[in-house]
């Protein structure tokens, strides 16, 4: 039993943080522009993608391919943020359907560029295995969990300590009032963006090797994301780490008592009983006026 325990909290630790890295970037972006990007899961597949199409095709190498393909959806990420949400800033119901109207336009994009079948990215860390006690897991497992707390690490540091971090939190907290202090809050926006879709590119790039690379492969991470989002507190940076984490340990743990069918009803299970508890979820504050 210990040896499945610590399997499966393996497992749960692999898989909460590819969901903690897809809430990272839209806690990020509703945080500056109260923009809820629901085409978020959407992007993280075509990370997926972008990184296949250049370890495949250009550079042979998986590492330099992951920050290729978060260079380019950075750079997809300002496109939209310009070209779709800027327009519609203040608008939540029209940025809800633009959002939607995106998942469809992208999903058929990549569908008429790489084909409806799914593709497989084979890479050499799959294979190696890695001893933890009585038990080996593949060496991409372990690194999918050690870049996602790098990065996370690495943001915390990026927000509380640099110009820009400190920028971005400023519009956060107060948009008029950083715009009063000059912070230019159009360049915050699309830098916010470009970041948040990076991080969703890394999560498909390191996600795609152990699974494949299929145009839907990001439904599953953009709603347990969302339920990390939710449980964490929605807006809270720290919120989304420990949220997606839960759900991702919880959803892998209740495999050992429950059938395999039942570990997505679990984890929201949980979720609800948390927030009908503490309704601003783990980190959330009370919004001013709020009861």
């Amino acid at each position: 039993m210990p040896a499945a325990v610590l399997e499966q909290t393996i497992n749960g630790l692999m898989s909460g943080s590819v969901y903690v890295l897809v809430a990272l970037g839209m806690v990020l972006i509703y945080g500056v522009m109260h923009v809820l990007n629901f085409a978020h899961g959407v992007l993280f597949m075509l990370g997926g993608y972008v990184c296949h199409f250049f370890f495949t095709r250009v550079t042979g190498s998986y590492a330099l391919s992951v920050l290729l393909s978060m260079g380019v959806l950075a750079l997809v990420g300002i496109a939209l943020e310009r070209g779709v949400f800027r327009p519609l800033h203040g608008n939540l119901r029209n940025q809800v359907i633009a959002s939607l109207g995106l998942i469809l336009v992208i999903e058929n994009l990549v569908v008429a560029v790489w084909g409806p079948n799914a593709l497989q990215m084979k890479v050499p860390a799959t294979e190696q295995l890695v001893p933890l006690g009585a038990l080996r897991f593949p060496l991409q497992h372990l690194l999918v969990i050690l870049v996602t707390f790098a990065v996370v690490a690495a943001l915390f540091l990026f927000l509380k300590f640099s110009k820009p971090g400190t920028a971005i939190r400023a519009a956060s907290q107060d948009r008029l009032a950083a715009m009063v202090v000059g912070i230019p809050v159009e360049r915050i926006d699309w830098t916010t963006f470009a970041l948040g879709t990076a991080l969703a590119a890394l999560g498909g790039a390191l996600i795609g090797p152990l699974f494949l690379v299929f145009p839907l492969m990001g439904d599953a991470p953009m709603v347990k994301g969302l339920a990390g989002i939710l449980l964490g507190g929605m807006g809270s940076v720290p919120g989304a780490v420990i949220g997606g984490l839960l759900i991702g340990v919880v959803e892998s743990l209740s495999t050992l008592v429950l059938p395999t069918d039942y570990r997505d009803s679990v984890a929201f299970v949980v979720m609800v009983l948390i927030l009908l508890a503490r309704p601003q979820g783990i980190f959330g504050v009370r919004v001013r006026g709020e009861d």
